[in-house]
């Protein structure tokens, strides 16, 4: 529709215009129902985003997408506060996107496929430049994080998830900003297991998925139980998928799917069955949680090697920074140590709709490391993941503001609040709140507030750690409030009764916010166990007690626990 004479309608338009409005806003927000379509919907004011990219040149591709996924109608929907960022492949980057899904034009895509790609290109809320410039990530009407990386080079511009390019940002339309792409992003709508069998790259690890049941949870995006109370639970599952192709299973004579079986015969030292036996190799390449190839080698301090927990029962991994090593991917070695592997650039961080497929140079038998030190983030859980808005989970930056969400109900928590309560009424029981720039050297950005009150409970499992003696070391965040904490003038400054698998070789009782060197808020870590050693390579359950009294009368009384640390002793 040309702009100036939609503008030149009478007043007559300009009211059935607001009648539409009204009409809209008992559910503006869900651009799911798009309650006009394949009707003509504008604003006498200004053009709404799907009708201002129909009246300029260059998006006349992204136009017909809208109209042919019947998604036209859903972005020129407004209401007070309502708005869009809309990220518009100009037409050449959707000729580059048909020729990259090996199509000639849109008719060849599904129209639910395209209403993907618009529900990918889109956010809620209109986003300034000035905004969008500070952000890492946001999250888009399909429910998936977008990475946000400036370019330094190019003024101006961002890389969307490492693919998608901004080249002009922030054009205004009536009800949100346009932010214009020279490549559009690939929506995700393939999972983990799709990635692997499309690739054609992995035959042998796809037959291997199918035969130990991973293919059918690898395909698993979402799923939806009822609770106790009859409540609906909707539950996303993440992983994270060590892919070995079939030209790297050769490099070790490995050919065939029964070659692999009989590789691992040969090598197993336990006695286990062959089926057994191929469980555990699957579920050595397997982590219960999605990470990108710079999150398995970052760690705080100095050390340069985390240890990770597979999903084969007690088995860990090792991952090692390479300093020398000059492309991304290639500076993380796996099991460093032992037969060791490094990640395929091009082949790694590649995304799925349920998480990362990383590619190795070499097969990756299962190993049992030398100890190294564990990092244990309280609020590395997917449980506590499936609470929290994507954005705010473990963000890349300190938050301008706390964001807060109640996880006390995440299955990774066992808990009972102490029978005389809590006076603290800024935290619920359990609590994930993100950090402000005043925390900056929290792990993930990020800790886990417990406010359980006088005698209160809760355990939780470690990660697997390595068979041997440790130090161990809490880091907590303390707030100005924490003060009669540090300095006992109320109870006895947070005393715990802390343990591991409830046994009494393994409990100690601690009080880390009277080991805080300073009143400025911040993250501190002290000492909680001098020496404890595991006899076996394993998952643990640890457990607290709170045995301040001052937890259930004084305001101020929380724990807000960062992470804690396993450090090897020789």
């Amino acid at each position: 529709m040309n702009r100036k004479h939609f503008l030149n309608r009478n007043i007559i338009a300009m009211a059935a215009v607001a009648i539409i409005l009204a009409a809209c806003d008992k559910d503006v927000l869900d651009i799911n129902t798009d309650p006009f379509k394949d009707e003509v919907y504008a604003t006498a004011l200004s053009a709404p985003i799907s009708s201002f990219l129909e009246e300029q040149e260059g998006y006349a591709e992204y136009v017909k997408v809208l109209k042919y996924a019947n998604m036209y109608n859903a972005l020129n929907q407004s209401s007070s506060g309502t708005s869009f960022t809309a990220f518009v492949p100009n037409d050449e980057a959707m000729r580059e996107f048909y020729n990259r899904r090996g199509v000639d034009s849109l008719q060849q895509l599904s129209k639910e496929y395209l209403r993907q790609f618009v529900l990918y290109h889109t956010v809620k809320d209109s986003i300034l430049p000035e905004n969008f410039v500070q952000k890492k990530t946001l999250q888009n009407l399909s429910g998936d994080v977008i990475s946000i990386t400036i370019d330094s080079l190019s003024a101006g511009q961002a890389i969307l998830n490492g693919e998608g390019r901004v080249v002009e940002m922030g054009l205004s339309a009536y009800n949100g900003k346009v932010y214009v792409l020279s490549k559009a992003m690939t929506p995700l709508v393939e999972t983990i297991y799709d990635r692997v069998v499309e690739s054609g790259r992995a035959n042998i690890m796809s037959e291997a998925l199918r035969a130990t049941g991973w293919s059918e949870r690898l395909s698993v995006v979402v799923d939806t139980t009822l609770n106790q109370n009859r409540e609906k639970v909707i539950t996303h599952y993440y992983y994270t998928l060590l892919n070995v192709s079939d030209e790297t299973f050769a490099k070790a004579g490995i050919g065939s799917f029964d070659q692999l079986k009989a590789k691992l015969k040969d090598i197993d030292k336990e006695g286990l069955s062959e089926d057994s036996i191929m469980r555990k190799y699957v579920g050595y390449h397997i982590l219960t949680n999605q990470y990108r190839t710079d999150e398995l080698g970052a760690m705080q301090g100095s050390d340069v090697t985390r240890i990770w927990s597979s999903s084969a029962a007690n088995q860990v991994f090792t991952v090692t920074y390479d300093s020398l090593a000059t492309q991304e991917a290639e500076k993380y070695v796996v099991n460093n140590a032992g037969e060791s592997a490094r990640f395929i650039p091009g082949q790694s961080n590649v995304l799925s709709k349920n998480g990362y497929v990383h590619e190795l140079d070499a097969w990756l038998p299962v190993w049992e490391p030398e100890q190294a030190a564990v990092l244990w983030d309280f609020a590395d859980y997917t449980e506590i993941k499936n609470m929290v808005d994507a954005e705010y989970y473990q963000p890349a930056e300190p938050t301008a503001s706390e964001q807060r969400f109640r996880v006390a109900t995440a299955a990774c928590f066992e808990y009972e609040m102490g029978e005389s309560g809590s006076k603290n009424h800024n935290y619920s029981d359990i609590d994930y709140v993100t950090c402000r720039s005043n925390m900056k050297n929290a792990n993930n950005n990020d800790r886990v507030v417990f406010n359980l009150g006088y005698m209160g409970k809760v355990s939780m499992k470690t990660p697997t750690i390595v068979r041997g003696k440790y130090r161990v070391e809490l880091t907590i965040i303390f707030m100005t409030g924490n003060n009669f904490m540090r300095q006992q003038s109320d109870g006895n400054g947070g005393m715990l009764k802390m343990t591991f698998d409830e046994s009494d070789d393994y409990t100690t009782f601690s009080a880390p916010y009277t080991k805080v060197t300073s009143a400025l808020p911040g993250v501190y870590t002290s000492t909680i166990y001098d020496e404890i050693e595991f006899a076996e390579t394993a998952s643990h359950q640890f457990s607290f007690i709170v045995l301040d009294p001052a937890a259930s009368t004084n305001s101020n009384f929380s724990l807000q626990f960062d992470c804690m640390k396993f450090i090897p002793i020789e």
